[in-house]
């Protein structure tokens, strides 16, 4: 059922989402992007990454893998590091 609050998958999907606007707003900084520059380099439009940096919006698999290409990476790197933490006392 979707979004089934009761259901792992939908545990697991709400974890992610919470963290990917930390996520990339430290790759953002790490890579020394503004929002504006990020923009640039992904095609994703400056106010659609604020939305996302400040948790308001969530990205389709394709957003992603624009953002992740214009910070240099690949969606891989980007979404991997979101699941590490899976690993640790978060479980």
């Amino acid at each position: 059922m979707p979004g089934n609050g009761n259901h792992k998958a939908y545990d697991y999907a709400e974890r992610i989402r919470a963290r990917l606007p930390r996520r990339l707003q430290e790759l953002r900084e790490r890579c020394g992007l503004s929002k504006y520059g990020l923009a640039r380099e992904s095609g994703v439009s400056r106010e659609y990454l604020g939305k996302i940096e400040r948790g308001k919006a969530n990205p389709t698999l394709p957003v992603t893998a624009q953002i992740s290409h214009g910070l240099g990476m690949t969606l891989e790197q980007f979404t991997g590091e979101l699941e590490d933490g899976e690993s640790s006392s978060e479980l």
